[in-house]
């Protein structure tokens, strides 16, 4: 059942523009439409229904998050699938609890902080991008299993099957999986040696090198992993048939993964980070992630910055300063995750510091409206020494909510193949420090808190981010991306609760990135046409990117549940 606001959407000033006209969403609907049970909101249609599926069988918003996960593996498998991992933010409305559940992939209990470094220059290469050693253990089956077992009410068949009937049936593909393969496609033929390496992944999933067309369809390698979990549960991939083959295939490329790594992978139930803006609390991911403090940190900032004398609220600057202070306000932000962040079982992460107003205060007082400052002047003024990643959205009619976020890191990870059961296994140990003093494959350099260590998890960037008022989710919001996602999710959740956007317009309209280094203001082409010499006369080294990020969210009002996907992966939300 869904009700349509028969009004129209006032055009109104956008974040970063006045013109209501925006790029990548020409066919936005002129008034969301409104659900009064449940909405998911995926990067694929099809994982969206999957979960709403389940709501209409009588399952909880865990359910569907659980069935939403197993049908992305199959629909969006270049970016998250059963060799990775995620977080998953969990609001239960009945006991007002929340929980962060951390099943990313850890560092193999073999791992060491120079496997890398120690490498000959030929045999480093891309060995963290590309190849066995590049791949964390797996916890996507471990965590999502346990999650469902705990909190769920439908059996573990009953979720999955969605998953498995499009693996069996095929998906069409789409224009995300053609812009994909084309992008692999052209990696692949400056890289010829790459099919001899990893045949299967050639062969399986990008269709033998024949480009795709639109209505084909792709039929998962991943079928006869979904149904040993559907028949032996998640003692396949700890200790049965899964886990032999994934060793198996490891050892065969002389990977250093073993059966204690698999058999001890276990979701971790961590206290999400909880804090304040414009009267709204927000609920966020912790250590591992980064996103949550880097979120956090930046919207503490905005809010100092206003407080300053004869200084206006944010939201009423011209777009060229609104730019700079929330650029400003995350390029501190990001200084902060290269300085201090890991993972906080096996480092000391500042995180009351990093989250206190008073910081946020003294990083407000550096905040120019008229130039940007060198790099060394951000966060703590030190200087240091995820393209795989899917989010998705539950909220039901009783205020139970999931935001999750989950990545093989790069896209198709790391590229490795496990024969039997069509697992694309991660690279997740690309997201360490793995070589000091080197940036990743996102562009991050990151300090000795991130090293390698044996059962270790890499700092992430996924923030999914449920936001409450009077115990009750207005807002979900995540994003996929690498470090963009930080981003992209602060930008999508300002659409919402500062201007009041439904949450399609939100996830839609154009975006801006900062990362601190490379000391460069990316802006998606709508913005560069209007503000690049603005931004430039102010210092900014500005440069044009076509996609900042895919965002989801979903947005409550009392007229019921909207759901936004993000038009720049093609994603729908559905809902009843």
């Amino acid at each position: 059942m869904r009700h349509t606001l028969a009004t129209v959407i006032a055009a109104a000033t956008f974040l970063f523009g006045t013109n209501p006209t925006v790029q990548s969403a020409e066919n936005e609907p002129a008034s969301p439409t409104f659900y009064q049970h449940g909405v998911v909101a995926a990067d694929h249609a099809e994982a969206s229904a999957a979960g709403v599926e389940m709501l209409k069988r009588g399952g909880n918003v865990i359910d569907a998050a659980v069935a939403t996960a197993f049908a992305l593996s199959v629909v969006r498998p270049a970016s998250s699938g059963l060799g990775g991992g995620g977080f998953l933010l969990y609001w239960d409305a009945e006991r007002k609890e929340a929980t962060a559940f951390d099943y990313r992939e850890r560092a193999p209990l073999a791992a060491t902080a120079d496997m890398f470094s120690k490498l000959s220059a030929a045999e480093r290469g891309r060995a963290s991008e590309d190849g066995i050693l590049a791949a964390g253990v797996p916890g996507e089956i471990a965590g999502l299993c346990t999650i469902l077992a705990k909190h769920g009410r439908l059996p573990l068949a009953t979720v999955l099957a969605p998953a498995l009937r499009l693996a069996k049936e095929g998906v069409a593909i789409d224009e995300t999986d053609l812009s994909t393969q084309r992008s692999e496609l052209a990696e692949w033929k400056l890289h010829p040696e790459r099919a001899k390496q990893f045949p299967l992944l050639w062969e399986r999933y990008l269709n033998n090198g024949k480009p795709w067309k639109l209505g084909d369809r792709f039929f998962s390698p991943q079928l006869p992993a979904l149904e040993s979990l559907a028949k032996h549960g998640m003692a396949s991939a700890k200790s049965g048939e899964i886990a032999q083959a994934i060793l198996e295939e490891s050892r065969r490329r002389g990977g250093i993964m073993t059966g204690d790594d698999l058999q001890h992978m276990a979701p971790v139930a961590r206290t999400p980070l909880r804090s304040t803006y414009r009267g709204y609390e927000i609920l966020t991911m912790p250590p591992p992630s980064s996103g949550g403090i880097a979120l956090l940190q930046t919207l503490h900032t905005l809010e100092a910055w206003e407080q300053r004398p004869d200084h206006k609220q944010w939201k009423d600057l011209s777009d060229a300063d609104r730019l700079q202070v929330l650029s400003e306000a995350q390029k501190h932000a990001f200084a902060d995750r290269a300085e201090s962040l890991g993972d906080a079982d096996f480092v000391t992460v500042p995180t009351e510091q990093l989250l206190s107003r008073s910081y946020a205060a003294r990083l407000a007082a550096k905040i120019d409206l008229g130039r940007t400052l060198d790099a060394d002047a951000y966060g703590r003024s030190f200087t240091p020494d995820d393209a795989g990643t899917t989010h998705f959205c539950v909220m039901d009619e009783h205020g139970n909510a999931v935001a999750c976020t989950e990545t093989i890191n790069t896209t198709y990870g790391s590229l490795v193949v496990e024969p039997k059961f069509g697992i694309v296994l991660n690279n997740e140990m690309d997201d360490f420090t793995a070589i000091p003093g080197q940036a990743n494959a996102f562009g991050l350099r990151q300090s000795a808190a991130n090293l390698i260590a044996p059962g270790k998890k890499p700092l992430s960037s996924m923030t999914p981010t449920i936001v409450l008022k009077d115990g009750r989710p207005h807002f979900i919001v995540g994003a996929s991306g690498g470090p963009k996602i930080i981003t992209a999710t602060t930008q999508v959740l300002l659409q919402m609760l500062e201007f009041d956007r439904p949450a399609a317009t939100a996830v839609a309209l154009p975006r801006s990135h900062h990362q601190w280094q490379p000391h460069e203001l990316l802006l998606e082409p709508k913005l560069y046409s209007e503000l690049q010499t603005a931004m430039e006369q102010r210092g900014h080294a500005v440069k044009k990117a076509n996609s900042l990020a895919a965002t989801q969210a979903i947005r409550w009002t009392p007229a019921g549940m909207d759901g936004g996907s993000d038009p720049r992966k093609h994603g729908e939300p559905r809902g009843w």
